[in-house]
């Protein structure tokens, strides 16, 4: 006997066997039954015999079209025509509009929203902008064997879904979360069948290959060189240490940056723009263009009216780029704005978003609320749709019947920040803290332990660090570096965090302000490098210890002078003959082994002098002049970047 049942999305009553197909037809086809057949007589059973043939199964259209309807069910209005309707009572249930899966509605927005083609797709300019080297790869389906490495949130597995809709090649996804060795050998053997009676190939994308030990990644190797799969990866460490050297060497790595704010800016305004299509059916005219102006920047500092100095000032910033940011001019890049914008859009950039026409049918989620959500998910475009849909389902309001705003942003302000203790962001960033210290700049070096500090990072591994720096850089220059700096960690040992953060501040910025001096740093990396590739010569016999009678008659201490017990200076040798005038330690105003860079030094003058001549200027050229002579004398050539001034390569 057919059971009937309830349809759990439209509510509509059908056969216990044709539910599913009922489904998966999206709730608008397969066999139904009205509401008054649940209290209907139940159809009669089958008669059935041991007899006679096995009884064959027969889908529900067939049921339908050759089975008698009992007659209770035949005299049924059809609750279809007008009449059934306005006599049926009134449902109580409200049917659900949503797509013929569970799971699709379980999807949270940065899967809804997922972009499925590369028109789609927002930022990553220098991978899939018009002429780029990725989209034409995808695009004319030539990708091959890639690596895609990048910060969460910044398009890969989206890349890979778009590669997935555009290849010719069979496109199959795992997670090194959750995937086996057993199951990747399942794909390669079935690729390989695949291969070898259609022609086509597998293309596999393994999401966090970094999760796989060495022996999975090795797996990979001979299916890779024999081209029975195409490899596409996804990682968020670098694949220079957590990917195989071997596997590495046959794919094409592709480097994706962290995404600006207002790449999410424009990614929150599309989410909200499919949101009101899928809610209200109606399709929204497209918001006008940026519009990118190329203007003088009226706050920067004219160039000087030399030609040499501007045109080494020009080419210096165009060697910093990007890696180098001028703090003295005003920054054009939004994700450079206060987090706690509300203000008007930066210049250029969002003002053509902030006029899209899903504002006016969003209410309290107005341009400025975005830009404050964008900001504060640090480049990862996940974490900024989430923070949306949080907003759009907040049930709290504040005062003028809104979202309250201040709440909201009390719980996103900076909730996630991209760094990793133990990974690329805490090696860049303690490089960049050191290199901050060394060159002088005590806000740069502030900078960066903040953000160690405060992404959570081991406040005793930057004491030591500090340790390190003080002995390193400051050295001789300021002795008293290296106590404070030891102070410092035995204070961070004894309190801890938070309260540490003022006095390794106090310490960072004592060491950017103390004058530097690698004097004894430069001195032992020589001795040291030269005790690793020269011989080690016997050491003279008259400074060796002699505490016995033999070692006495053999010479041992001979002629050693306690220097103490002269009253005047004297003359004693204490290393090898061989090693006779050899000198480590250079005085510190000492240009040998040093560049001298005209460039460098002309832009240090615009910049940090207003133009103004160094005062050490004619100094140096008259040791760059003695060092030239004394070269010459012995019949050396000059040593390249040690000897000579030279204005237009900047070699000494």
């Amino acid at each position: 006997m057919s059971t009937l049942v309830e349809c759990p999305v439209c509510g509509r009553i059908t056969t216990e066997q044709a539910v599913s197909l009922h489904l998966d037809f999206g709730c608008s086809s397969a066999p139904t039954a009205s509401t008054s057949q649940s209290a209907a007589a139940p159809l009669p059973p089958v008669a059935s015999s041991s007899s006679g043939p096995p009884k064959t199964t027969r889908t529900p259209a067939e049921k339908k079209r050759k089975a008698a309807p009992p007659t209770a069910v035949r005299d049924a209005p059809s609750t279809s025509s007008p009449a059934a309707r306005s006599a049926a009572p009134p449902s109580s249930k409200k049917p659900r509009t949503s797509t013929a899966s569970f799971l699709e509605a379980a999807k949270p927005l940065p899967e809804l929203v997922r972009p499925r083609a590369l028109e789609d797709f927002v930022g990553q300019e220098h991978l899939l902008g018009k002429g780029a080297l990725l989209r034409a790869l995808i695009e004319e389906d030539r990708l091959g064997s890639c690596l895609f490495w990048g910060p969460p949130g910044t398009g890969k597995t989206t890349i890979a879904r778009v590669i997935a809709k555009t290849t010719s090649s069979i496109f199959k996804e795992l997670s090194a979360t959750n995937a086996t060795t057993a199951q990747l050998r399942e794909v390669f053997v079935e690729a390989e069948n695949v291969l070898k009676i259609t022609g086509r190939k597998t293309l596999l994308f393994i999401d966090e290959i970094q999760r796989f030990n060495k022996a999975q990644q090795d797996a990979f190797l001979p299916v890779v060189e024999a081209g029975t799969i195409s490899l596409v990866a996804s990682t968020t460490e670098n694949p220079s240490f957590r990917v195989n050297t071997a596997l590495l060497s046959r794919c094409r790595v592709f480097v994706l940056n962290k995404l600006s704010a207002d790449d999410i800016f424009r990614i929150l305004v599309r989410a909200l723009r499919l949101l009101h299509e899928q809610k209200t059916g109606e399709n929204l005219p497209e918001a006008p263009g940026p519009v990118v102006k190329s203007e003088p920047d009226a706050g920067a500092a004219p160039l000087p009216d030399d030609p040499d100095a501007a045109s080494a000032a020009a080419a210096a910033a165009a060697a910093a780029a990007p890696s180098a940011v001028d703090a003295t001019a005003p920054s054009t890049d939004p994700s450079d704005a206060d987090v706690s914008l509300p203000g008007p859009p930066p210049a250029g950039t969002s003002a053509a978003h902030s006029a899209d026409p899903v504002f006016a049918h969003t209410g309290a989620l107005d341009p400025p609320l975005l830009r404050f959500l964008a900001s504060a998910a640090d480049g990862d475009a996940r974490v900024a749709l989430s923070s949306l849909e949080l907003a759009l389902s907040a049930t709290r309001k504040g005062a003028d019947g809104g979202i309250d705003r201040e709440e909201l942003k009390r719980g996103l302000r900076k909730a996630h920040m991209q760094y990793d203790r133990s990974g690329d962001a805490h090696y860049d960033t303690i490089s960049a803290l050191h290199k901050s210290v060394r060159g002088s700049d005590a806000n740069a070096a502030l900078y960066y332990l903040a953000r160690m500090l405060e992404g959570g990072d081991d406040p005793l591994y930057v004491a030591r660090r500090l340790v390190r720096m003080a002995a390193e850089d400051v050295g001789l220059a300021n002795p008293q570096a290296l106590p404070q700096a030891l102070a410092a960690y035995q204070a961070t040992q004894l309190i801890g965090m938070p309260e540490c953060d003022c006095i390794l501040a106090q310490v960072v910025v004592m060491l950017a302000e103390s004058p530097k001096s690698v004097r004894c740093y430069n001195a032992y990396n020589a001795a040291k490098a030269l005790v690793k590739r020269g011989e080690q010569y016997p050491i003279p016999l008259h400074i060796r210890n002699a505490p016995t009678g033999l070692m006495k008659q053999l010479g041992y201490g001979r002629e050693y002078r306690y220097e103490p017990g002269f009253a005047h200076p004297v003359h004693q040798t204490f290393l090898p003959p061989e090693l006779a005038g050899t000198t480590f330690l250079q005085d510190d105003d000492s240009i040998e082994g040093k560049t001298v860079d005209e460039a460098a030094l002309r832009e240090w003058e615009w910049r940090a002098q207003r133009g103004k001549r160094w005062e050490g200027r004619d100094e140096l050229e008259k040791k760059v002049r003695e060092l030239e002579e004394k070269a010459a004398a012995a019949g050396k050539a000059p040593r390249a970047g040690a000897t000579g001034l030279d204005a237009e390569d900047g070699a000494v």
